[in-house]
C-alpha cells in the first residue's frame, strides 16, 4: 500500500493546462496538427459540456478559450502538480481533521475525492495526514468551496506510533 505522489495529467486536464498558459489559441497551434487526435478532440468536447471551454470559428480554425471555471479548474490541476513534485521533507506531518455537515454531503465527499488526489493519506474517516507544507491555493481552495470552516489543520513535529505513515510516503528502498 506504499504511495509515490505523483500526477499525471489527462488529456483535458493537459488542454486547460495549455489553454490556461497560453490564452484563446487554436488547439492545432497549440499541439501541433498531428498531436491533435482523436483523444484531445474528445477532451475538447468533454470541456466544452462541462462549461470549462469555450470555441469561436475564425475562419478555418476554432479558437478556443478558458471560462471563469476553466481558470479555476486549471488552477487546481497546475496545484495538483506542483504538490506531486519531490520535495525535501522538514519532518513536520500536516493533518486535517474535519466534521463537514451531512446538509452539505457533496462538498464533504469531494473534499475526501481531492485528499486523495493531492496525496494524502486517510489515518480515520475524517483524519487525513501529508509531510509537506500546505501551499496558500490549497487552502484558498477549501476556502472558495465552504469547506475550510469545517476544517483544523495541524501542524505536527511527532506522531506517535507513525510507521505506516512513514512507509507510505518513504518506502525504503
Amino acid at each position: 500500500m506504499r504511495r509515490v505522489i505523483t500526477y499525471e495529467p489527462t488529456a483535458a486536464e493537459s488542454v486547460l493546462l495549455a489553454l490556461r498558459k497560453a490564452g484563446s489559441v487554436s488547439l492545432d497551434i497549440l499541439f501541433g496538427s498531428k498531436i491533435v487526435d482523436t483523444k484531445f478532440r474528445k477532451a475538447t468536447e468533454s470541456l466544452r459540456r462541462r462549461n470549462l471551454i469555450f470555441g469561436e470559428r475564425r475562419g478555418k480554425r476554432v479558437i478556443f478559450e478558458l471560462t471563469d471555471a476553466g481558470r479555476a479548474e486549471a488552477d487546481k490541476i497546475k496545484l495538483k502538480l506542483e504538490m506531486a513534485k519531490r520535495k525535501r521533507w522538514d519532518g513536520k506531518w500536516r493533518i486535517i481533521i474535519f466534521d463537514v455537515p451531512e446538509k452539505i454531503r457533496g462538498k464533504r465527499d469531494l473534499l475526501r475525492k481531492e485528499l486523495i488526489e493531492f496525496g494524502f493519506m486517510q489515518l480515520q474517516k475524517s483524519v487525513w495526514a501529508y509531510p509537506y507544507a500546505l501551499p496558500k491555493e490549497f487552502i484558498d481552495l477549501w476556502k472558495g468551496a465552504g469547506v475550510l470552516s469545517h476544517c483544523v489543520i495541524i501542524e505536527a513535529i511527532k506522531i506517535i506510533n507513525n510507521l505506516s505513515l512513514k512507509e507510505f510516503y518513504f518506502p525504503k528502498k
